[in-house]
């Protein structure tokens, strides 16, 4: 068997299993492409989890690049999760390990000052020896115009294709861009309010306090001179 279908194998092992969840969260920023891959299982898998661990995960695996995922993992309430990300130039995306795996065929095609995200029709990574993945959610965000999609979910610029066993088997991503979208600057003041929300809230919460702190003592400052 050679060392690209033991990667491959090995990377199904690991990204298939029981009882598990996959976020897949794609960004198209620029001119580079950010992956970030978040596998959710129940602490109980021990076994899967200590898999998870040790296995050495390939972001892209062929003659040209051979890079590692960037790894880290964590545990959130019941469930643990393992997180992958990186950071692909054009060529590196071409021969990203988890989609090219994923589906039969898979294309990143750049035709004048157009962009095109392809695959086959079949997501092939929802069961492997018995073992089954339970949902997968794909989202694709950008700041480049979306010419058109045929995602199932558009939530502003984020393109979302939900994946189960009911669908799989026709599941098709498919994902035209344009050049980078150009923002007005109320549009780029209200992405850095919903961006950094809960820091804004933190501040905002602060500032509050504060006032009302000063005014309590100015009120209370007044009473007593009045005295």
């Amino acid at each position: 068997m050679s060392d690209l279908k033991k990667i491959i194998l090995l990377l199904l092992t690991i990204f298939v299993l029981s009882g598990c969840q996959v976020k897949y969260d794609l960004e198209f920023k620029d001119d580079s492409l950010i992956e970030n891959i978040n596998i959710s299982l129940d602490k109980k898998l021990e076994n899967q989890i200590n898999g998870l661990k040790k296995f050495k995960a390939y972001a892209n695996f062929d003659n040209k690049y051979q890079n590692l995922y960037n790894s880290e993992f964590y545990e959130k309430g019941s469930n643990f999760i393992a997180n992958y990300n990186f950071n692909y130039n054009f060529d590196q995306f071409r021969s990203a390990t988890y989609i090219n795996t994923c589906f039969d065929a898979f294309s990143f095609l750049e035709q004048n000052g157009e962009y095109i995200i392809s695959t086959s029709e079949g997501f092939k990574c929802m069961v492997f020896e018995y073992s089954k993945v339970d949902s997968v959610q794909v989202n694709i965000k950008s700041n480049h115009v979306v010419i058109e999609s045929n995602a199932d979910v558009v939530d502003n610029d984020v393109y979302t294709w939900n994946i189960d066993d009911d669908n799989a088997s026709n599941k098709r991503i498919y994902i035209k861009f344009g050049e980078v979208k150009e923002y007005t600057l109320l549009e780029k003041i209200g992405m850095y309010i919903k961006e950094n929300i809960l820091m804004i809230s933190i501040i905002f919460g602060i500032l509050i306090t504060i006032m009302l702190t000063l005014s309590i003592i100015i009120f209370i400052s007044k009473k007593n001179n009045e005295i």
